[in-house]
This record gives structure tokens, sequence and C-alpha cells, in this order.
């Protein structure tokens, strides 16, 4: 019997629709989280095969963005696939943070569901 596939939705900028139903749809056990620190948490003891992250820009002098510890966290494993959902406002942002981390897909917003979908696939 094939396991399901998890995935770790970290959705704590939010402006969009919940992506919850789409990744249930397409057979993923989903859990979901309203802040980077619960992501991390959830992160290291789930061990999900997708994380799917919103991107924004924190002004604090420690961090680029939310995502960074979750980021750290996360490419420790190298199957795990990350996602980041971002405003095109902060592109330049999110690529200090690709020199940083390993982004396997970056969705600008609007989001296409196609474009999701093709990056949990794994044919981005």
């Amino acid at each position: 019997m094939n396991q399901k596939k998890k995935l770790l939705l970290v959705m704590e900028a939010g402006g969009y629709d919940n992506l919850q139903p789409l990744f249930n749809a397409m057979g993923f056990e989903v859990a979901v989280e309203n802040s980077a620190r619960r992501g991390m948490a959830r992160l290291k003891a789930w061990q999900p095969d997708f994380v799917v992250a919103d991107f924004y820009k924190r002004y604090f002098h420690d961090r680029v963005s939310n995502l960074e510890s979750l980021l750290a966290v996360a490419t420790r494993n190298p199957a795990t696939r990350i996602i980041v959902i971002f405003d095109p406002f902060h592109a330049a942002d999110l690529d200090l943070l690709k020199q940083r981390h390993r982004i396997d897909a970056a969705l600008a917003l609007p989001l296409s569901t196609a474009a999701l979908q093709q990056a949990v696939s794994g044919a981005t």
C-alpha cells in the first residue's frame, strides 16, 4: 500500500486562498501551521516530503525574512522539496534568501493553481 506524501503548509503572511483543500484533493497528507516557529517544530517531528511556505520581508537586523530559520531546518533533508510563495514586490529580498538557502520552486502571487500543482508534482 502506498503511503500518502506529507506536505507541511506554513501560511503566515496569507493574502491568498487556503491551499489545504487543493493539496488534500491531490492526495497529500497536509499539516498547516500559521507561523514559521510552529512550522519548524512540525518539520522536525513530522519530516514532510514537501514544505510550502509564504515569504514576507522582515524588518529586523538579524534576518532577511520570516523563513530563514524554517529553511535552515528544511534544507537539512535533501529529499524535502521546498516551495515558496512570494509577493513580486519582495523578489529582490527573496533573491537574497536564495543565496543562503535551497528553494526548489518560487511562485509569485497571484498564485497559479497549475504552477503550484506542477511544483508539488516535481515537474519544475
